[in-house]
Parts: structure tokens; sequence; C-alpha cells
């Protein structure tokens, strides 16, 4: 579980992540990132979006845990004041951990521009 103080919790706070960020789409997964226009003391935040399209309720949990997992280490790597929004889309419930790490780190080098490692 993430600490409370990176968690997007309003529906505002998604709302301004996924329209005033930038989109990547790999895999099963959208990833959206709005990264500050400057330094905040603000500790980065992390959302998910798992819909009912996804699977029944035990696959969405289950997906949100591996996901949760997966985004904390990206997370820690974020610039203060940066949210992130993590969609799943259909299809995202077979996936295994390693799939859902591996496009999740694809969608954070490319939203940051780095170089992948």
């Amino acid at each position: 579980m993430l600490p409370q103080r990176n968690r997007l919790r309003s529906s505002r706070e998604f709302t301004a992540t996924t329209r005033g960020g930038r989109r990547y789409a790999t895999g099963c997964l959208v990833v959206h990132l709005l990264t500050p226009k400057d330094a905040s003391l603000v500790a980065p935040k992390l959302g998910l979006t798992v819909g009912k399209s996804v699977g029944n309720a035990v696959a969405r949990h289950r997906l949100s845990r591996q996901l949760r997992h997966a985004a904390a280490v990206e997370l820690a790597r974020l610039p203060n004041g940066s949210s992130m929004v993590v969609r799943a889309l259909p299809g995202a419930e077979s996936a295994t951990s390693q799939d859902l790490a591996r496009y999740l780190h694809a969608a954070f080098e490319a939203l940051t521009g780095r170089a992948t490692s």
C-alpha cells in the first residue's frame, strides 16, 4: 500500500492529471503524467483506475495490488509535485506482474524522456 501522501484521492486530482498531463499507452496500460512547472515540496502522487471491463472484483483488486507494487518503484523516481494516473485496459488481468512492471517502466521512460535501461 502506498503512503497517504503519495495517493491521488480526489476526482479533481485525477481529472487534472489526465487532462493536463502527458499520455502514453503501452501494452495493457495507459499512463498519464503531470509534472510541475516549478519545484514543489509536495511528494509525487499516484492514482489507479481499474474499471469493471477489466474483470470481476477479485481480478481488479489483484491487478491493483500488482500495479501499486510496480508503480512504487517509478513513483520514487518522479520529481516532487508530479502526479501519475495508471489506467488498466481490458486484458490487463491476464498480464503477469513482470509484464505490468515492464509496461509501466516503458511508459515512465517515454513520459520523462529518459533513456530506457
